[in-house]
């Protein structure tokens, strides 16, 4: 995720999505073009859906993600019109391998359709574990090398935020930007975005810094990227993380 944005993993406009997917689950069975069809669906009855949320993480800012997609998700059906959802909630702990287990338990559970978990290896996981058993995994997260097969990915992707960024940076006439990012795959993914959008923009990279994704790790990293980024020239700053 790029810190430039506000941390919302845009609760709000994915959740616009999901209401959406409610929507086509109500309409005839899913057909995708993404490898994995999925389930058919009676809309007769009620819809199984299984939401995986990073709900008993010891992270804060995960349990208020979780309990804020449930919130979010419940008012999008209470939207829908014509079709019930049977909504079941799964917590995944922002972890991949407690989401590999309980999107097993999901579809044990009779879910025709999982949306999330929220982080790329946790919705990886997900689709992996229940990769055999013709059921979609909708996935909140933005980084595309998740996608394929059953897993599809509902965010913002990293390529579009980090052109549409880099572009808007060059029109303010700041075309020389630096890139900072965590020592994650998340971080990783979002640095090779952002130098990526900046040849494509014509852009100039000042250059690269990371740091261990901790609080340890950042408080270490502070001071050379900060000495970093004042001898580049940078007239901008990406950064680029988890969170």
């Amino acid at each position: 995720m790029f810190s430039l944005l506000s941390k919302s993993r845009t609760i709000t406009g994915r959740m616009a999505a999901l209401l959406a997917i409610l929507w086509l689950a109500a309409c005839e069975p899913i057909i995708s073009t993404g490898g994995g069809n999925g389930p058919s669906i009676n809309t007769k009855n009620p819809v199984p859906v299984a939401l995986l949320i990073p709900g008993g993480s010891a992270k804060s800012s995960d349990n208020l993600l979780a309990k804020n997609l449930e919130n979010a998700a419940r008012l999008a059906i209470a939207d829908l019109k014509g079709v019930k959802i049977d909504l079941r909630v799964y917590n995944t702990a922002g972890n991949a391998s407690q989401a590999a287990n309980v999107a097993v338990q999901a579809v044990n559970d009779g879910a025709k359709i999982i949306i999330g978990p929220l982080y790329a290896e946790a919705a990886n996981a997900a689709g992996v574990a229940v990769s055999g058993r013709n059921i979609n995994v909708l996935a909140f997260s933005n980084n595309t090398a998740i996608a394929g097969g059953n897993v599809f990915v509902l965010g913002h992707t990293f390529q579009n935020t980090a052109n549409r960024l880099v572009g808007f940076a060059r029109k303010q006439g700041r075309s020389k930007l630096m890139v900072i990012h965590a020592q994650t795959p998340a971080g990783q993914a979002g640095k090779a975005a952002v130098l990526q959008a900046i040849s494509r923009n014509g852009s100039t990279a000042a250059g690269v810094a990371s740091y261990a994704f901790s609080q340890q790790g950042i408080t270490a990293a502070v001071p050379g990227i900060a000495s970093a980024i004042r001898s580049s020239g940078a007239q901008a700053v990406f950064f680029t993380s988890d969170t």
